[in-house]
């Protein structure tokens, strides 16, 4: 294989490079992921035994400095990842106070894009602790910015979901993908290209679309409450109703609850709190609403709001959802 700084100074990631990152995708995937959408970034890397994740907030409070001072000692205010070659692991830094960064989940693009740099072995082949721009030169530097945004876009925006979900519009893969407005603007525009060339057997499509087949076509009836695994067809095998729906149709609390005669829990759901109030409806100890009822509430003339049994995931006077599904 070229060694990576000679790919470097052409600053184009060669097709079996990008053949490379994207097998790494899939290994990361099913040894440390979920297959969920959007990706559940944060869980993936800390269940990566040699990662360590560490918020901007802790590092300020930990070495009693400024924002300011942080960002300019990282030289990022977004994340870096820092390199311990004695112990052979990572710490991956990252921006948790800037609203700019958190608010328009710029911050999940950052950590995907991070793992990159370690996934792929970055700071080894530049040897390195840690990749400062400074450090490097321009082009080394910009090479392996783009491999690790090209790992990056592969995890948080996979396109055999996207197809399967019938997505159209940028807002959409923004929404399903929980990426920010440039970074979904960007990725709509390969994923139209994409779908110009679909191939079922592709050597990255086809896993991918295996890792997340459960997840794609999972379903629950309406009518009987089963959960099932069905690609095609639209009655339910258990009842044959025609109630399927996407999803995983789980009771928001998994243990069995105790209602009294007006549907509230006599024990809270979720602190297990037992001395509740018979005057309010909240658990006063964390705030959860206790009472098992129609969620259609409201001034319209159809509003229904009707007490439910505790095992009730849906109204059976209106079909609306109830508050503990």
């Amino acid at each position: 294989m070229m060694s990576i700084i000679g790919r470097m100074i052409i600053l184009e990631i060669s097709n079996n490079r990008r053949a490379e990152i994207k097998s790494c995708v899939i290994s990361v995937l099913e040894e440390y992921g979920q297959p969920f959408v959007p990706v559940k970034i944060g869980n993936l890397i800390r269940s990566i035994p040699y990662i360590k994740l560490i918020t901007y907030n802790s590092q300020i409070r930990k070495h009693h400095i400024t924002y300011n001072e942080l960002i300019v000692d990282s030289e990022t205010a977004d994340s870096y990842a820092v390199w311990n070659k004695t112990q052979d692991c990572y710490c991956i830094y990252y921006n948790d106070m800037a609203p700019n960064v958190v608010n328009s989940n710029r911050v999940r693009w950052n950590l995907a894009h991070e793992l990159g740099h370690v996934i792929l072995k970055h700071h080894e082949l530049c040897k390195l602790h840690k990749l400062f721009r400074s450090g490097l030169a321009t082009n080394v530097y910009n090479y392996i910015e783009a491999e690790a945004d090209y790992f990056a876009q592969l995890l948080l925006v996979p396109h055999v979901v996207l197809y399967a979900f019938k997505v159209t519009t940028e807002k959409q893969l923004k929404d399903l993908c929980q990426i920010s407005g440039p970074a979904a603007k960007n990725r709509f525009r390969d994923y139209k290209q994409w779908i110009k060339q679909i191939n079922g057997n592709d050597d990255y499509d086809k896993p991918l679309f295996h890792y997340y087949y459960n997840f794609i076509y999972k379903k629950h009836c309406l009518t009987c409450g089963a959960s099932i695994i069905q690609s095609s067809g639209k009655y339910c095998p258990i009842c044959g109703n025609n109630t399927l729906q996407w999803g995983d149709g789980k009771m928001k609390y998994t243990t069995k609850i105790v209602l009294d005669q007006n549907s509230k829990a006599i024990r809270c759901p979720v602190c297990d709190n037992e001395e509740i109030s018979p005057n309010g409806n909240y658990c006063h100890i964390c705030g959860t609403y206790i009472v098992n009822q129609c969620t259609n509430i409201g001034d319209h003339y159809d509003s229904c709001g009707q007490l439910a049994a505790a095992n009730a995931r849906y109204c059976i006077h209106c079909g609306a959802p109830t508050t503990f599904f």
